[in-house]
């Protein structure tokens, strides 16, 4: 530390002189602060008006370009206080935060001296609060109902659905308006008849699926390519289309997209999805009359659409670099009408290659690039514990025999202790008895005809889930509760509900803690659901979910396909998830040194270097 008393005196003069200076502008900062701080409080108890403070701030700056409209659009001569104006309100508001962000006066002009900034800046927010607070009467935000996809995950999380499955059950409501902006936005959202329809439709099939205690059967589909019938059929075949698939000794060979996903697909082979569920698929194959490597690319689509402009939904692509071939692994969700097609990509056409979709032409004796498919096995549907477990879960542990409940207690007892468990998670906060006796009371009219039990519960689920109070983000008056706090918060980051952690810290009233609120976020970014806001923000931000929308002209734009288009999603979606993890500046979404590739991407990029086709940080 500094030692006056070891200086010279000139020295010790100056250093005295420059603390006093320092001491003074200190003090000069405090009584400034203090002076708008009583500022705002004489607002807020008596009512001044803030164009008191403000005015001198406009005397002295702001009007010398602001005085008539041929200098600016803004003229304080005309503009007036009257902030429950909305047009009014929103000009103050605007003048804010020009204010704030230093953007006015405009360079070179002087900034105002502090002393008259300061007061006008404390008096005008304050002024703005309250009116924006007395806009509102009690309602802190607008009443938001949850959005499609916040609805399918909420369900998903509720019920332990599959996500195909609460995907499935979601697709009966409605799309969200187009309005240009966020489908959170309440003003731009609305509720119709056939979202109420809707919603009982989706409620009702989610249910199905989860009180059917009965587990579907494992099946298992295996195409033998070298024994298709129907790919020998085609190979032989002399009409359009025909021939374009060789059988060799221990496959079928294909070189063309478009003829792989027509004839190699599950549907040609009669193989028909049974029930919904993750399923396994499993392909062997190997590159065929390759000079370079080649990719196998499979595809999902949906029963008499099986070509490949149809087949829009790439589920994976592997370089096959194995001479002698590889089995390739992968797991989907399916349902009954989807067919999986096998397909090739990055092939050479040999010049005249499409002549070969002519009948009177055949591509045994094609010298092209291609691959050759041997086998493919389609098994599921893969039911983990929890799809084993959800039923009882959701009834308060009741055991099944041979699909029929076990009951300990009378049936109206175990409705109760469904809906008493049930009903404080659909709704996001804690439940009274009158509630639970009020949905409870719904299933007894069935009860009392003798109508089973799983009938009978089935009721009040449905009511529930259909019930305004689960569709909407509850609204509590002008302060925010601490179960308000963990559902805007768990919406925010994860598009669905609050889970036990939250629910535990908001019954406590310790949420509202802001120490223990910063660690619930940080826990909520760390969690693999905050994926789903990213996913959900980059769609709407840059529409991505149009990406398919259109398909490019393939001869102005060869170079554009399906695995292009998802790895461009794929890019966008790791890159903002990469900022939030990091918690990096928004300064790099304009001037990154790093993004997301695989090859394929690279490749279009030109950034040589980057091998196979999982996405990676990549250095620019």
């Amino acid at each position: 530390m500094f030692d006056l008393q070891t200086c010279s005196p000139s020295r010790r003069i100056a250093r005295t002189a420059s603390l006093q200076s320092f001491e003074c502008q200190l003090v000069c900062r405090h009584l400034r602060v203090l002076g708008a701080a009583i500022v705002s409080l004489l607002y807020v108890v008596h009512g001044y008006g803030f164009q008191d403070e403000f005015k001198p701030l406009v005397t002295t700056t702001c009007g010398a370009c602001h005085s008539n409209e041929l200098l600016s659009q803004l003229d304080f001569n005309k503009l007036g206080h009257d902030l429950s104006d909305r047009a009014t309100y929103t000009k103050w508001e605007r003048i804010y935060d020009r204010l704030e962000r230093g953007e006015m006066p405009p360079i070179p002009m002087p900034k105002p001296h502090p002393t008259l900034l300061e007061p006008a800046m404390v008096a005008l927010k304050a002024a703005l609060t309250d009116a924006n607070l007395k806009a509102r009467g009690e309602q802190r935000a607008p009443l938001r109902r949850l959005t499609k996809l916040e609805y399918q995950y909420t369900l998903q999380d509720l019920l332990q659905l599959d996500p195909g499955e609460a995907k499935i059950v979601s697709v009966v409501l409605p799309a969200e308006a187009d309005s240009g902006g966020f489908d959170t936005v309440s003003a731009r959202q609305g509720i119709s008849e056939l979202h109420v329809r809707g919603y009982m439709s989706a409620a009702q099939h989610a249910l199905d699926m989860v009180l059917n205690a009965e587990l579907p059967e494992y099946s298992t589909f295996h195409i033998d390519y070298t024994n298709s019938g129907y790919t020998k059929f085609i190979a032989e075949a002399e009409f359009l289309g025909g021939g374009v698939v060789k059988v060799v000794d221990d496959g079928a060979a294909t070189f063309f997209d478009t003829a792989s996903t027509y004839i190699l697909n599950s549907q040609a082979e009669q193989i028909r999805i049974p029930t919904e569920g993750q399923y396994k698929i499993t392909i062997d194959a190997y590159p065929y009359q390759a000079e370079s490597m080649v990719v196998l690319t499979v595809f999902k689509g949906r029963e008499g659409a099986a070509g490949s402009a149809a087949l829009t939904d790439l589920l994976a692509e592997f370089d096959l670099t194995d001479k002698d071939g590889h089995t390739v692994e992968l797991q989907t969700f399916l349902e009954p009408g989807d067919v999986i097609a096998p397909s090739v990509a990055e092939i050479e056409l040999e010049p005249g290659a499409f002549r070969f979709f002519e009948g009177e032409h055949n591509v045994r004796d094609y010298q092209g690039e291609g691959i050759v498919l041997r086998t493919m096995t389609i098994e599921g549907p893969i039911l983990d514990q929890q799809r084993r477990n959800r039923t009882s879960n959701l009834l308060g542990g009741i055991e099944f025999i041979d699909g029929e409940p076990v009951l300990d207690k009378s049936p109206e007892q175990h409705v109760r202790d469904v809906v008493a468990s049930f009903l404080p998670r659909a709704f996001r906060r804690a439940v009274n008895d009158d509630e639970i006796t009020t949905y409870a009371n719904l299933a007894k009219p069935l009860l009392d005809v003798g109508r089973p039990f799983m009938d009978a519960v089935r009721l009040p689920l449905t009511a529930i889930l259909t019930s305004p109070l689960f569709l909407f983000h509850a609204n509590e008056g002008e302060e925010l509760k601490d179960y308000g706090l963990a559902s805007r918060l768990s919406y925010f980051l994860w598009r669905s509900m609050p889970d036990g952690e939250l629910t535990g810290l908001a019954a406590s009233g310790l949420l509202s803690d802001p120490e223990i609120l910063s660690t619930q976020v940080e826990r909520l970014l760390d969690h693999e659901r905050h994926l789903r806001f990213v996913h959900d923000f980059v769609d709407q931000s840059f529409r991505l979910s149009e990406m398919q929308a259109t398909t490019p002209d393939k001869g102005l734009y060869p170079e554009f396909d399906e695995r292009l288009a998802k790895a461009m999603v794929n890019e966008t979606e790791l890159f903002l998830a990469e900022l939030i993890d990091e918690d990096m500046s928004v300064s790099n979404l304009i001037e990154a040194d790093f993004t997301f590739l695989n090859r394929r991407l690279a490749e279009h990029y030109l950034i040589e270097g980057i091998e196979k086709q999982h996405m990676r940080r990549v250095e620019l």
